[in-house]
């Protein structure tokens, strides 16, 4: 997948994660903002914690001397309502330049003829991935409460955890709130 893409954004000015609707309901993507181009890259909820997660060992992997914890999660930035690319990700892979310093997205359009051969390139400094590591992270856990013990999705009125046998009130009442 390594190499050229059908298009190429090129350096991006932000990388942003962001979600679309209520708590359950709610879609995802990365919005990528570049000189000359846009992009939204429609994703799961969990596609969007394990790029967080890779990004994140990627910086460890690499860390620079004098690079300090991840900063707080930034505000969305104004972005197009219509984006020069926008499509649901089929497949997606990171990579990290070590002669640049930059990581690099590779996304593949759901639909695309060519599977194999990456719709869309672009790459990113190591404080942009940085942000968006944080951003994602607050951007997935700002959704519904997981049930500490079956991790599922806690629906009000009532959840019917597995590992409870369908007594999940007592359970979550011993184990006190899920820790996000």
């Amino acid at each position: 997948m390594v190499g050229s893409a059908g298009h190429d954004l090129g350096a991006a000015e932000s990388v942003e994660a962001e979600a679309v609707g209520v708590p359950g309901e709610r879609t995802f993507r990365i919005r990528l903002l570049a000189a000359n181009a846009s992009a939204s890259l429609w994703l799961e909820k969990e596609q969007v914690q394990a790029l967080a997660t890779a990004i994140q060992q990627i910086l460890v992997q690499h860390r620079q001397p004098g690079e300090t914890r991840r900063p707080q999660a930034p505000s969305l930035q104004d972005f197009p309502r219509y984006p020069t690319h926008d499509f649901r990700v089929g497949r997606l892979a990171l990579g990290f330049d070590e002669g640049a310093d930059n990581l690099v997205i590779y996304a593949t359009d759901m639909d695309a003829e060519d599977p194999g051969h990456p719709t869309l390139r672009v790459t990113f400094t190591r404080q942009q991935a940085r942000l968006f590591s944080a951003q994602a992270e607050a951007t997935v856990a700002a959704g519904r409460s997981l049930c500490p013990l079956c991790k599922a999705p806690l629906d009000e009125p009532t959840h019917l955890c597995p590992p409870a046998n369908g007594h999940s009130e007592d359970a979550v009442v011993w184990l006190g709130p899920p820790d996000l």
